[in-house]
């Protein structure tokens, strides 16, 4: 069965094969004011992983096309909403911040009916002739003439009629007894509130330093960082007992420094932990493989220095470099004034002041500051031993 050869002229985009002048996966590229590496979106947003491969199709089949870099943005702003939208509505729903609508109750009017009732003897007399007058008129009405001829002997004899004397009247009904003045209960006097006595203060454990030519200097070790975060990453690292570090293995709850804790996890627990694949080289963290394999492998340089036009790959190499050019010297040394541009140049130096000899000759009992003077002494004195 014959095989099919796939011929790639320009450069493959990773996400739908097609070919073009397109960008690479791990180069940073700025849109609207805002850094953005592909192969960390894919990883972060769909986790997806596309790895290089080596050789010659390295750097040509290590990109993305436009269309899918739109394709992606709008994948990860999309995410990005859904997220901020869910931490909002979270937030506000435990802090009771969100409320419904109540359904309207209906009320039903009740109609208030007064009933009058007679407030003394003559108007209810009154009322009970009313009434008999209305009786007569209707008796009168209904007892005209008639086509029967019926006369007033032939008509039912009525009862005789009660006296107004004789009607019973309602009692007036006893008034109610008034309710006894409510005394109001004076509340007693608050208790005074006992001082609560102030908890001692937590000793903060904060780094010593002091602040030459805009740098902070470490008062234990006279290193020197650019900012205070990053003395401060230092103090803790070098200068504390290191619990900080630690971690917690999630299968044995084995606690070691954070960056075996990968190297553990592969060894103990056959979990794998993060490898180039190109060089198999394995890594405490994800982002150390990748910066690894753009400095190592991809080349990538996009750092470049203005005067001699140098590139580097992290700030701090072009740094180091533009040291050569400014000619500044900001390590001085306080015994004898010797000033130096390189940190571990001016540690060599103070220790020929503290008679720190480390350097030690292996056919006699010399002992050296520096390893140029050990193979000089070695050269003249003990020429057998080269």
């Amino acid at each position: 069965m014959a095989t099919k050869t796939w011929k790639i002229e320009k450069d493959l985009c990773r996400c739908c094969h097609a070919e073009g002048a397109f960008d690479n996966l791990a180069e940073p590229r700025t849109f609207l004011d805002k850094v953005e590496v592909y192969s960390d979106m894919l990883r972060e947003c769909l986790d997806i992983d596309i790895p290089p491969v080596p050789g010659e199709l390295c750097a040509i089949t290590y990109t993305i096309c436009n269309a899918c870099i739109a394709r992606l943005r709008d994948a990860c702003n999309f995410k990005k909403q859904v997220q901020d939208c869910e931490q909002r509505f979270m937030t506000l729903y435990y802090k009771n911040a969100i409320q419904g609508l109540k359904p309207a109750t209906k009320v039903k009017e009740e109609i208030e009916v007064s009933i009058e009732r007679p407030q003394s003897d003559t108007e209810a007399d009154n009322i009970v002739l009313k009434k008999e007058d209305e009786d007569d008129d209707d008796d009168h009405f209904l007892g005209g003439d008639d086509d029967d001829g019926m006369s007033d002997d032939d008509l039912p004899i009525k009862p005789p009629k009660q006296s107004v004397s004789t009607m019973k009247t309602r009692p007036k009904p006893k008034p109610k007894p008034k309710a006894p003045p409510v005394v109001k209960k004076l509340k007693p006097p608050p208790k005074p509130k006992k001082k609560e006595e102030p908890k001692p203060a937590k000793e903060k454990k904060d780094p010593k330093y002091t602040v030459v030519d805009g740098k902070f200097v470490c008062d234990v070790c006279q290193k020197r960082r650019e900012t205070y975060k990053q003395l401060y990453e230092h103090w803790k690292g070098c200068h504390t007992d290191g619990h900080y570090r630690n971690r917690c293995c999630k299968v044995c709850s084995h606690k070691m420094d954070r960056r075996k804790l990968a190297f553990h996890l592969e060894d103990v627990h056959n979990v794998p932990a993060p490898r180039c694949g190109v060089c198999d080289r394995r890594f405490p963290t994800e982002n150390e493989k990748l910066k690894h394999h753009r400095r190592a492998h991809m080349k990538e340089k996009t750092l470049v220095c203005k005067t001699c036009h140098r590139a580097f790959f992290a700030l701090d190499g072009l740094k180091k470099h533009m040291k050569v050019h400014t000619k500044e010297k900001l390590f001085e040394c306080d015994v004898c004034g010797k000033r130096f541009r390189w940190r571990t140049n001016f540690e060599y130096h103070f220790m020929i002041h503290t008679n720190d000899k480390r350097k030690k000759c292996k056919m006699c009992d010399a002992a050296f500051v520096q390893k140029a003077s050990l193979d000089y002494h070695v050269m003249k004195h003990h020429p057998e031993a080269q």
